[in-house]
């Protein structure tokens, strides 16, 4: 009765609202169809492109749609708009992404910002829940699938490239949000962007400072105890990004810190006062353009990284942990670029030296050593890339290929093909590639003596995709998967049980296939979308890690079917109104262990999140926009199951909150 009662309400605040403003702004409204399915997307091909053309499986996430989405974060927006995208707990607090069905967490989705790679480099992973903040998000383009052979060994099942505000984008903002569960904050963000600009100099700065929290519900451990998570699941977050434009120069920074309390460790709670962990990260990117004619473009790169991941200091009868290393990494390359009438052709080079530095003071007892008994560990990645697109007038063809040398995990040598073809009222898409994961910088140094060397992951993947323009400024696609890996690198417990130092090896093969759609309407008044997924679990002869016994589709924690959804309704030119909902269907996970130290699997029953809010543009002000909004209107039980048969319970999450956001644009 409750949720009928909401969704009334909701529907009688869209369909009352009054009022008019002769200014018309460019939101999602005012895009018509043509200009959404003709946006030029650079992610698959390194180079600009249709989307409709582009021979990749991908999402674009605009601005406008964020801000209509009611979305506090990136786990909330991926779990809406991208199908096939999910989150699950690792250790010690860290939720990590899953991509149709498979745990991609360490290494498997390479995550970008601005084009600047953000996975660590001791673990390859990468941590959500109040991080990378959307406020000074222009958009967000994702390859829902694999990546390698233009990418290289993070980009297995996907890749992620959050593009922030744009350089030559005139004036500034400043917004706060505050989200509010009635007894803690769930957000509590500032975030700020602004623009300078002379002659051929073009500089732009954004920047988030936050905290937030995760739950206020109760975790309950591997061993059936109980510890609320009201101040003790704390994020917090800063973040910094540069662009200078100089005619052909380009430079990108970015400075991110991450940190959040935990409680929750490994299988038990920690019973002392909330611990703090903490990403760090420090990027910066130069390129200059060479254009020796209209047609070729010569790009030179150098990369700098520096990161302290997996920061965290632990000293209990039951978990002695420290971690204070250090990763930097140098890379630099370069690319070519020729487009001459509907041929493209795009080639690069890259040297990669990373290092892995342990801290000067060492504490043997607790803080994990080089097995070389140095202070740094070195590791090397030569690779080579090219791709050729050509288009005619039966179709459109994509070939492409990447090579790695690697000086820890030799070579690697993935392929890709892909067709296409753009009618008017529909486009058709079939690919063929490989992938490959080099796991991150520690894993070599967690291989036992006698063991074999780890090898690369390899994936192989097939899809299949098909879109059609409908009545009513409509458009729906559909796209088929099929994709396994062999050489599975998995971890296994160390010897202590206690410090969670084990080691990696390679084991036999996972896979998954399936279904997804994405349906877009645009009207003047009313905009909706949603999205389906769905996976079966396939190719698997030793995967007893992430399977679910007795259930041989299924995939711990990830439920096969995914359906979400979402309605815009601009109320006038000042106010729109929007729902927002997605279903996750029954899901399966190892929450605990029995007096006989049975791992207990349960089910988790199906949910429904729903969310909603109001926009009002220009209040009191020019420029000034509020919006209110509240998420997990029915107070589901959300959580995030851990999705492998790891000793970890699934951990809270989304509680129900209330909250606004105040925007100003000059």
């Amino acid at each position: 009765m409750k949720k009928w009662l909401a969704l009334g309400l909701f529907f009688l605040i869209a369909f009352s609202a009054k009022g008019q403003d002769k200014e018309e702004e460019k939101d999602i409204f005012n895009l018509s169809l043509e200009e959404l399915l003709n946006l030029e997307v650079s992610i698959s091909t390194k180079t600009a492109t249709n989307i409709r053309n582009t021979p990749g499986i991908l999402t674009v996430i605009t601005s406008d749609e964020i801000k209509q989405s009611g979305a506090k974060g990136i786990i909330e927006l991926f779990q809406l708009y991208v199908p096939g995208f999910d989150f699950g707990v690792d250790v010690e607090g860290v939720i990590g992404m899953g991509v149709r069905g498979i745990w991609a967490h360490e290494g498997k989705v390479l995550f970008m910002i601005n084009g600047l790679e953000m996975n660590d480099g001791m673990f390859a992973t990468v941590p959500f829940g109040n991080h990378f903040p959307l406020d000074n998000v222009e958009r967000i383009e994702v390859i829902r699938g694999p990546g390698s052979a233009m990418y290289g060994g993070f980009a297995g099942m996907g890749v992620v490239n959050i593009i922030t505000r744009d350089v030559y984008k005139s004036g500034g903002y400043v917004s706060y949000t505050a989200y509010h569960t009635g007894r803690q904050f769930a957000q509590n963000n500032v975030s700020f962007g602004t623009g300078v600009h002379q002659n051929y100099l073009n500089i732009g700065i954004s920047g988030n400072y936050g905290n937030g929290s995760r739950s206020e519900r109760d975790y309950i451990d591997y061993h059936g105890q109980s510890r609320s998570m009201r101040n003790a699941s704390d994020t917090y977050t800063r973040q910094l990004d540069l662009k200078v434009n100089y005619k052909n120069f380009n430079l990108i920074g970015i400075v991110d810190d991450y940190s959040y309390q935990q409680i929750d460790l490994w299988d038990s709670y920690y019973p002392g006062p909330p611990l703090t962990e903490s990403f760090k990260s420090s990027l910066v990117q130069a390129t200059y353009d060479f254009k020796p004619n209209g047609n070729l473009t010569i790009t030179p790169k150098i990369t700098y990284k520096w990161q302290q991941p997996w920061k965290l200091t632990v000293i209990d009868s039951n978990y002695r942990y420290n971690n204070n290393k250090t990763f930097d990494g140098l890379l630099g390359g370069i690319s070519v670029n020729y487009t001459k009438n509907k041929l493209i052709l795009v080639g690069g080079l890259e040297l990669k030296h990373d290092h892995l530095n342990l801290p000067e003071l060492v504490d043997t007892a607790y803080e994990e050593t080089f097995k070389n008994g140095k202070e740094r560990l070195t590791y090397t990645n030569t690779a080579i890339y090219g791709l050729l697109q050509h288009d005619n007038r039966l179709v459109n063809f994509t070939i492409g290929a990447r090579y790695d040398y690697s000086s820890e995990y030799g070579n690697s040598f993935v392929p890709r093909v892909g067709i296409t073809k753009v009618f008017d009222f529909m486009h058709f898409k079939a690919m063929v590639s490989q992938s490959f994961r080099v796991p991150g910088g520690i894993l070599p140094n967690r291989l036992p003596q006698g063991n074999p060397d780890i090898k690369p992951e390899k994936g192989t993947s097939y899809e299949v995709a098909i879109g059609f323009k409908m009545p009513f400024q409509s458009y729906i696609t559909f796209n088929l998967f099929d994709v396994f890996f062999d050489k599975v690198i998995v971890y296994s417990m160390g010897n202590d049980g206690i410090t969670g130092i084990g080691y990696y090896k390679n084991v036999g093969k996972i896979g998954s296939r399936g279904v997804e759609a994405d349906f877009r309407n645009v009207g003047s008044r009313v905009s909706s979308f949603a999205t389906f997924a769905y996976y079966m679990r396939i190719h698997t002869d030793s995967d007893s890690l992430y399977n679910v016994p007795e259930k041989e589709n299924y995939f711990l924690g990830f439920s096969p079917i995914r359906v979400n959804g979402g309605i815009n309704f601009r109320a006038n030119n000042r106010v729109t109104l929007s729902a927002s909902g997605s279903y996750f269907g029954k899901r399966y996970a190892f929450t605990q262990k029995d007096n006989n130290g049975v791992n207990v699997l349960k089910k988790l029953n199906p949910l429904f999140l729903l969310g909603c809010s109001v926009n009002i543009k220009n209040i009191l002000l020019k420029g000034l926009t509020a919006t209110i909004g509240v998420n997990n209107i029915f107070g589901e039980p959300f959580v995030f199951p851990q999705p492998y048969k790891g000793s970890h319970a699934p951990l809270p999450g989304l509680d129900r909150n209330f909250g606004f956001k105040l925007a100003y644009e000059y």
